[in-house]
């Protein structure tokens, strides 16, 4: 209910349902906390890493208490999931609505006073107490940042640009130097060099010889200076501020009295 109240982002683009990247999504992130949970209840039944560690008694066997545990740890990771999938970016830099935390803090402490004094045997539960609270807490804190750099890894997949790289760019197995920035940068001198009206060079020329991938960054960092230059003077004079405010309303300047001076 309170994800609808929730403060969020709007898209930079024009978005649409993207059911690929949310299927990828969930089975990743399901299965991950899946696993999480598996290594929780193992190291809590057959091991006493937890005990050792942090020096709270074991109840490896007291199902009950283990029933307690597991309910708590899910609960935690379960319903902090919702601060993963709503953010762009990571998601304890995008801050949630008010509503949306409250409801969390509230829903989550009342698991964690079941799982610490409820004693229901009709559910076999058993209060395990708040040191082990305290360690499902931090286990699940621990384990909650890989979330959103799995987000993060389904997102780039996902978008072609790592299949690009691996196959056909083949970045991940050239033997040029510097993976091919020479070539890519030269690419790049081109398309600035055609954007601006530019004659380029006969490429079937330069790309046969091997001085050209020289030639090419030369003209790659003049092409970059200009593009700094340019920025520059558009950012910190009059006349390069007036000229593309008027580019992007596209205005034409030649009809406009020019009373400003530089």
């Amino acid at each position: 209910m309170t994800i609808s109240k929730d403060k969020v982002k709007p898209s930079p683009m024009p978005d649409s349902w993207k059911l690929k990247e949310i299927f990828a999504t969930g089975i990743v992130l399901g299965t991950y906390l899946a696993v999480m949970t598996v290594i929780f209840f193992w190291a809590a039944k057959e091991s006493n890493f937890f005990s050792d560690k942090f020096g709270i008694r074991s109840i490896r066997n007291s199902p009950d208490e283990l029933t307690a545990a597991l309910y708590l740890q899910v609960s935690i990771v379960s319903q902090a999931l919702i601060f993963v999938t709503r953010s762009r970016s990571w998601s304890f830099i995008e801050r949630p609505g008010l509503l949306l935390v409250a409801a969390f803090i509230l829903a989550q402490l009342v698991a964690t006073i079941i799982a610490v004094y409820a004693n229901w045997g009709f559910a076999r539960i058993h209060g395990i107490g708040w040191g082990w609270a305290g360690v499902i807490w931090l286990y699940s804190i621990i384990f909650y940042f890989p979330l959103d750099i799995f987000k993060f890894f389904i997102r780039y997949a996902l978008s072609g640009k790592a299949w690009d790289n691996l196959l056909q760019n083949k970045t991940a197995f050239t033997t040029k130097k510097d993976y091919g920035k020479g070539e890519r940068e030269a690419q790049w001198a081109l398309a600035q060099r055609t954007l601006h009206g530019l004659q380029p060079p006969e490429t079937s020329n330069l790309l046969s010889d091997k001085n050209s991938y020289r030639e090419l960054s030369e003209i790659a960092e003049q092409a970059k200076r200009r593009a700094e230059v340019a920025r520059l003077r558009e950012l910190h004079t009059l006349k390069g501020h007036v000229e593309s405010v008027v580019k992007l309303k596209g205005l034409d300047i030649d009809t406009i009295q020019q009373h400003y001076t530089v």
